[in-house]
């Protein structure tokens, strides 16, 4: 069973091409506005909610949520990577190096002690 395509009709003349092209226009244009209107409203409401967390802190004491933010952001952009040292072998080894895993420690002597035991309790023989 196959499917031909419609007989193309007389009255398909510009006209009509020009109406499609406009609704179609008109149908981008009215999506576009509502998108604006919705981002707009967001920033107004963005705004309004950081008037009233800083007026709210003024009479609270604490400091605002966009304050608190602001302040670890800051923190966050002060810090830097640790300076890699040239020569590395592996990546391996650089990350031993950043996070201090290659560091020796002050305990070196590991060999096994005994303890000694409670009062009157027998002392463990030695092999």
């Amino acid at each position: 069973m196959s499917f031909y395509s419609l007989p193309p009709t007389s009255a398909d003349s510009g006209l009509n091409r020009f109406i499609a092209r406009l609704m179609g226009g008109m149908v981008w244009a009215t999506l576009a506005a509502m998108g604006l209107v919705f981002a707009f409203s967001l920033a107004i409401w963005l705004l309004a909610m950081t008037v009233v967390g800083l007026v709210a802190s003024l009479f609270t004491g604490r400091p605002a949520a966009v304050t608190v933010l602001w302040r670890r952001y800051r923190e966050m952009t002060r810090q830097h990577w640790p300076r890699q040292r040239p020569g590395s072998a592996t990546p391996r080894a650089d990350a031993a190096d950043v996070t201090g895993a290659s560091v020796p420690t002050q305990v070196q002597d590991v060999r096994w002690r005994e303890v000694p035991g409670a009062r009157g309790a027998e002392p463990p023989s030695a092999s």
